[in-house]
């Protein structure tokens, strides 16, 4: 299965209790990447510092987590373990600029570190968000 990916964002709905990673990250990216999804019929996964990928309508809570550079194989470990149990077979992954965020650059890394180990093709595509 193709799949399109984004990363999570700082930005988050408040609402108490655990609720849809669509509803809880608050980004255009986010919304912008899920609906090309839909709209092609290819799955779509946000990826989080925290959980790994996840499903649109999986319900997280609120949590405040900015993925480190030391932590990237660890979650590299677990996307692998997800895209085998998912059976993904291609991520297109859509990422914002790293000069104009270098706070992506861990969640590119695991991404890739993560399709590598599981020798599934990747194709990163920068987004010019405003």
């Amino acid at each position: 299965m193709q799949v399109f990916c984004t990363y999570c964002s700082r930005d988050k709905g408040d609402e108490p209790g655990n609720i849809p990673a669509i509803r809880r990250y608050l980004d255009a990216r986010i919304e912008k990447v899920y609906n090309a999804a839909s709209q092609l019929g290819l799955g779509f996964y946000i990826l989080s510092g925290e959980f790994g990928l996840l499903l649109p309508q999986e319900p997280i809570p609120w949590y405040d987590h900015l993925l480190k550079p030391e932590e990237v194989s660890s979650l590299a470990d677990r996307i692998s373990k997800q895209i085998r149990e998912y059976e993904i077979n291609r991520v297109v992954y859509f990422t914002n600029s790293f000069a104009r965020d270098s706070n992506v650059i861990p969640y590119h890394d695991a991404i890739v570190a993560a399709c590598s180990r599981t020798s599934q093709p990747i194709l990163v595509i920068e987004l010019e968000m405003d």
